[in-house]
């Protein structure tokens, strides 16, 4: 069963989305305004392996220009069945919640020049599209979207002397548009209004 009634979200989830938009804009508008060592152009593939052990999927594409001053900007494409320990907190019990193919935008400041070890912070705006299921109503589905900023901080560690790195980073979410109900049958799905979500990203960094 799928619902359509188009919702906004509630003062609580506002409050929440005001909350991540003005830690991003607050962190914007701390970035140091000095040229950057790094003057070469450098690209970015970047994969998730947390959705492929949830037979989805997650990568990236993206660019660090050096006009921008250390602001990497890329594109992404992932889906995931989000693990049940962590779907049903908030007294979701019951709940089964997959992100379908869904698609964000990240904009991310680079504290250390492009190839060298260090901290990263910045935020994503992400287009999600939601399906819930619940035990209790087998066979049957509601399917949701929703537009949600999130505010990020994370590490880029390159191990090896290449353009090889790991990047561990941590996002806190909040629902700023939300299209559809999070109803199957007479169950209700509660999303928590700041929204954590942890990984490490492998990626591969090429200057031209």
């Amino acid at each position: 069963m799928t619902t359509t009634r188009r919702l906004i979200a509630g003062p609580r989830g506002r409050t929440a989305s005001r909350s991540v938009l003005g830690g991003i804009l607050a962190v914007v508008l701390a970035l140091p305004s000095q040229a950057r060592a790094d003057d070469r152009t450098r690209l970015h593939a970047e994969v998730d392996p947390l959705p492929f052990a949830t037979r989805g999927y997650g990568g990236q594409l993206g660019i660090r220009p050096p006009a921008l001053r250390g602001v990497r900007i890329a594109v992404a494409s992932f889906s995931l069945n989000v693990p049940d320990l962590v779907a049903q907190v908030g007294g979701n019990d019951g709940f089964h919640l997959q992100v379908r193919p869904s698609a964000a935008v990240y904009v991310l400041y680079y504290f250390k020049p492009g190839g060298r070890d260090g901290f990263a912070v910045g935020g994503a705006m992400r287009y999600l599209r939601l399906r819930y299921e619940h035990d209790d109503v087998p066979g049957q589905h509601a399917d949701a979207s929703e537009v949600s900023p999130e505010a990020i901080v994370g590490y880029q560690w390159h191990p090896f002397r290449n353009g090889f790195y790991l990047q561990p980073w941590l996002g806190l979410s909040a629902t700023l548009a939300h299209d559809g109900e999070a109803v199957v049958g007479d169950r209700d799905f509660d999303a928590l209004p700041i929204q954590p979500f942890f990984t490490v990203n492998v990626g591969w960094e090429q200057a031209l």
